[in-house]
């Protein structure tokens, strides 16, 4: 996979595989999300992290816990784990 260079374009790729998955089980980013914790490789990524989020979960507010850190994979900016459940 070809890895894209702009935190944008990385966070809106990582949301429409999130969303397969959740659609492929039935379920929708506002009825069974409920926590979400993201991983930053900068701080200065967080505004428009959240600025995404909103673009996706639209009033719905589940728990979410943002980390700062160095990621594995040098070229990702970011990192996003999802629970949901039915």
């Amino acid at each position: 996979m070809i890895c894209p260079k702009p935190f944008e374009e990385q966070a809106h790729l990582i949301w429409k595989h999130i969303g397969t998955i959740l659609h492929s089980a039935g379920m929708t980013y506002q009825k069974h999300c409920f926590r979400f914790v993201f991983y930053l490789a900068d701080p200065s990524f967080d505004e428009a992290n959240v600025q995404i989020l909103m673009q996706y979960l639209g009033n719905h507010a589940p728990a979410r816990t943002v980390f700062c850190c160095q990621l594995l994979e040098k070229k990702w900016k970011l990192e996003i784990e999802a629970v949901a459940a039915k």
